[in-house]
């Protein structure tokens, strides 16, 4: 494990894998980003997330194109963040794939939010940490997640309470008006999605059965909660 800071912002600083190649004798296998969390609700939080822009970029990458995602370390990472953050006041939750940069290894972030009082909060911050030390791989079914909000809290309790890793999230707002390629993306860029799960209540029922045809049709299996073990 490498620690590595970079005076820009980071949002903007696309294909730091590649330009750590030379100093690290090799590209990265994984890469963790360590962020700040805004949010207009100022609620204190730890949030995990894959990156990539399926729409605009508005915040770094490149539009339309998101970045090789991480399941079961990411995951893995959800589930210590959730184990240690009983001892603060902090709410753990995934976030659905979005902003830069681009990188060609498999990527997520790690965000402590959403105000200044919680950027500067230690003990938040020793949880981050301590996660990261301890951290293996979730052992457990690859899967991409559709429908849900912003912060994708149907997919953040299963991954907490069932066995199943979580790759790219895609929130119903990112799938307004066509995906053009973006779920073939997102499988593609979930290396060993073998599942799905669709948040049903985000779409109308013919949506719901469209999105689950074709989810069918790039070979994963549409699973609900029950059919996934505790």
């Amino acid at each position: 494990m490498i620690l590595v800071s970079i005076p820009e912002l980071h949002l903007n600083r696309d294909h730091l894998d590649r330009d750590l190649e030379s100093s690290f004798d090799g590209r990265p296998d994984l890469v963790v980003y360590l962020s700040k969390h805004r949010s207009e609700s100022g609620r204190p939080s730890l949030t995990v997330h894959p990156i990539g822009n399926p729409r605009a970029a508005a915040f770094g990458g490149q539009p339309g194109t998101i970045v090789p995602s991480s399941p079961r370390w990411m995951t893995a990472a959800l589930r210590g963040l959730h184990k240690r953050a009983d001892r603060t006041a902090y709410e753990v939750t995934f976030e659905a794939t979005h902003h830069g940069p681009y990188l060609a290894a498999p990527t997520f972030f790690i965000e402590q939010g959403s105000t200044a009082a919680q950027w500067n909060d230690r003990e938040a911050s020793r949880v981050i940490a301590e996660t990261l030390l301890d951290l293996e791989p979730f052992d457990a079914p690859i899967a991409i997640g559709l429908g849900g909000g912003h912060y994708v809290p149907r997919h953040t309790d299963l991954a907490l309470r069932r066995r199943i890793a979580f790759g790219h999230m895609l929130a119903a707002y990112a799938l307004e008006g066509g995906t053009d390629g973006l779920l073939e993306q997102a499988v593609e860029r979930t290396e060993g999605a073998t599942l799905a799960y669709v948040h049903r209540k985000s779409f109308s029922k013919p949506e719901t059965l469209a999105f689950e045809e074709r989810l069918l049709a790039l070979g994963l299996r549409v699973v609900r909660e029950a059919d996934l073990p505790m």
